[in-house]
C-alpha cells in the first residue's frame, strides 16, 4: 500500500462522547488521509478529556448535524 500523500487532522468541536474507561467526557479528531488514486480513508479517534489515558476509535456522535445523538 503507498502512504498518504495528504493528511488533514480536526478537531471535532461538537463532538459528545464519554471515555469508557472513567465515563469523563471526551474529545475527538477526525482524521482524513487521502492517497494518489484520489482515495480517502477517514477516522475518527477519541481520547479521554482527563488524563485517564484512554484514546482509542470512535463512533461520530455529535451535538448537532447529521449525527447529533448517534451512539453504537
Amino acid at each position: 500500500m503507498q502512504p498518504p500523500v495528504d493528511i488533514a487532522v480536526r478537531q471535532i468541536l461538537d463532538y459528545f462522547g464519554t471515555c469508557p474507561r472513567c465515563g469523563y467526557a471526551a474529545e475527538a479528531v477526525r482524521t482524513v488521509r487521502t492517497f494518489a488514486d484520489h482515495r480517502r480513508e477517514i477516522e475518527i479517534t477519541a481520547s479521554c478529556g482527563l488524563p485517564c489515558g484512554w484514546y482509542g476509535a470512535a463512533p461520530l456522535t455529535t451535538m448537532t448535524g447529521a449525527h447529533a445523538g448517534v451512539r453504537s
